[in-house]
């Protein structure tokens, strides 16, 4: 079926199981906007950090709205490869897919489905989180990952204010720290 990315849904706010997660470091991010402006920002600090990289995320991310075809009305399949270690404890909020990776091109010619109902309840970091946990995600599942914590870890680090101040050498500390099969 291939992979996908999650959704934190409650009553009164919805985020990306990637920023759930790392809620402190990334509610810390200030670049607001639209979900263009936003990933301008996380690309200029990629580009600082790793310009081949960046290179390469900003190419797939320019696609991904082309490459996507927005279900409205639809409960996704749970693609079990978040692994993630707990959910809300508030009994109001659950864990939900908004995204699905196919490992073929559908019908439609289009890699990914994504539930529109839940990608329009969004902020535009929200909607630029997700966008860049799908192009990371992609990259390290064709790297050979199985799961999608590590590309969790690393796009959440792009959204926190850490990558504001980190220099190259820590940033590849943390690719190091990671175990990614990510190089210079």
């Amino acid at each position: 079926m291939g992979n996908g990315g999650d959704i934190v849904v409650c009553p009164k706010s919805q985020d990306i199981l990637d920023f759930y997660e790392n809620a402190g470091a990334v509610r810390a991010f200030k670049t607001e906007g639209t979900r263009e402006k936003v990933l301008e920002e996380v690309f200029r600090n990629l580009e600082r950090l790793s310009p081949r990289q960046a290179k390469q995320y900003k190419t797939r991310a320019s696609e991904f709205m082309d490459d996507t075809e927005f279900k409205k009305d639809v409960a996704l399949t749970d693609i079990k490869d978040s692994k993630h270690l707990f959910t809300p404890k508030e009994k109001d909020c659950s864990v939900q897919q908004i995204a699905i990776r196919r490992k073929e091109k559908g019908l439609e010619g289009k890699r990914f489905i994504v539930d529109e109902t839940l990608w329009n309840q969004l902020s535009p970091r929200g909607q630029a989180g997700l966008i860049m946990h799908e192009v990371i995600y992609e990259h390290l599942y064709k790297l050979g990952e199985e799961d999608s914590v590590r590309a969790r870890k690393l796009n959440a680090y792009l959204f926190s204010n850490k990558v504001f101040a980190d220099s190259q050498d820590s940033y590849w500390r943390f690719i190091t720290d990671l175990n990614l099969p990510i190089y210079r």
